[in-house]
């Protein structure tokens, strides 16, 4: 640990509370997303947006710590810094999730294991082109560690200038538009590069939000507008005809960065006297305890629909007569997601206030020393 007389505070950004009023309806877009299986995305804009909240977050204090190659002199040893508080705020509870997944058992984890240890799970979805049960979840978390690896060492190479993060975007698009062409469009999306666009996004927003266009723009009709575009691309390209439906994998992460970007730069907007942002709900004492155990909510929420499926199968044999009834009844969409909402919550509370809380407070001991 860097002595504190020569140490700057943890906190590298200005704390922004509407952002876990955000992270909670983000999460929940997710969750229900995949407890529901709705046949439209809904939980692809809470990836979206959190993939660029992630390049947002990241770029903000990887430049205001100077954390990055080229930075004044112990820019390596802020680097060092750096990583350990990423690895003590994401680790232990996913290695604790892992730990309960294995317990489960889920058969992936088994079968797999180092994968998921090391933060490669998302090279194995790719590889194997179906997604473990339980476990699908996890490459993103993969992605987002990937992503923290190499971050500090590409803005060295880019700078501070917008034109260099527009550029990573389109080659995140461009990526995926050769791999699909050369290789396959199947599982693209989980790899590395082909989510460049998002967290490039995030890092222009670094940049330019408090540009007065983009103060301008930071309203929310521009947002209603944006995701109602990326709405609009999804229903052309899956409703009309099925062959468009590659023209959606290869543009709707772009085309949601754009809507990411807006979402963000009105949560983030400071009021004023010509416009106060109507993003007042986002600091609901409900949203703001969720936000704050989203974390947990994301690590368990694909675990509990196995144990509740177990669970069902159990109670109701298939040699009950009313068995696959109450099977086919308990299992829907609304019964899982009434069931299953107050465990989740228990258990991300639990998380938080056993592990990630006490994290938090190891993680801040961990101080950046002065350029």
């Amino acid at each position: 640990m860097i002595p504190s007389s020569t140490a700057l505070p943890a906190s590298p950004l200005l704390y922004r509370p509407t952002l876990n009023g955000l992270r909670a309806i983000a999460v929940w877009l997710v969750i229900l997303g995949h407890w529901t299986h709705l046949p439209f995305p809904v939980g692809e804009m809470g990836r979206i947006t959190f993939f660029v909240l992630s390049g947002y977050l990241i770029s903000g204090i990887v430049w205001k710590q100077q954390v990055h190659p080229g930075a004044p002199a112990g820019w390596g040893r802020r680097l060092r810094t750096f990583y350990a508080r990423r690895v003590l705020r994401i680790l232990p509870p996913y290695y604790l999730a892992l730990a309960l997944g294995a317990a489960l058992p889920l058969a992936t984890l088994h079968q797999y294991p180092g994968w998921f240890v090391l933060p490669f799970s998302n090279l194995l979805f790719y590889r194997l082109q179906h997604w473990g049960e339980g476990v699908g979840h996890y490459w993103t978390m993969a992605v987002d560690e990937q992503f923290y690896l190499v971050w500090p060492l590409l803005l060295g190479l880019l700078g501070r200038r917008v034109a260099p993060f527009l550029a990573l975007a389109a080659a995140g698009l461009l990526f995926r538009a050769v791999w699909t062409a050369w290789f396959t469009s199947g599982f693209v999306l989980v790899l590395l590069p082909a989510c460049l666009d998002m967290f490039a996004t995030g890092a222009v927003l670094r940049i330019v939000e408090h540009r007065p266009r983009v103060q301008a723009l930071a309203r929310g009709p521009w947002v209603v507008l944006a995701w109602a575009i990326w709405v609009s691309l999804w229903g052309l390209t899956h409703l009309i005809g099925s062959e468009n439906q590659e023209l959606w994998l290869l543009t709707y992460t772009s085309l949601g960065s754009v809507a990411g970007f807006l979402t963000l730069a009105w949560v983030l907007r400071t009021p004023d006297a010509d416009y106060q942002p109507r993003n007042g709900f986002l600091l609901h004492p409900v949203l703001q305890w969720v936000g704050r155990r989203s974390y947990g909510c994301y690590l368990y929420h694909l675990l509990l629909p196995v144990f509740f499926q177990r669970a069902i199968f159990r109670l109701f044999p298939a040699t009950m007569a009313s068995g696959p009834a109450l099977r086919e009844f308990w299992l829907a969409p609304i019964p899982t997601v009434l069931v299953l909402t107050p465990l989740l919550l228990a258990m991300a509370a639990a998380s938080w206030a056993w592990l990630e809380a006490p994290l938090e407070r190891w993680k801040d001991k961990f101080t950046y020393a002065k350029a």
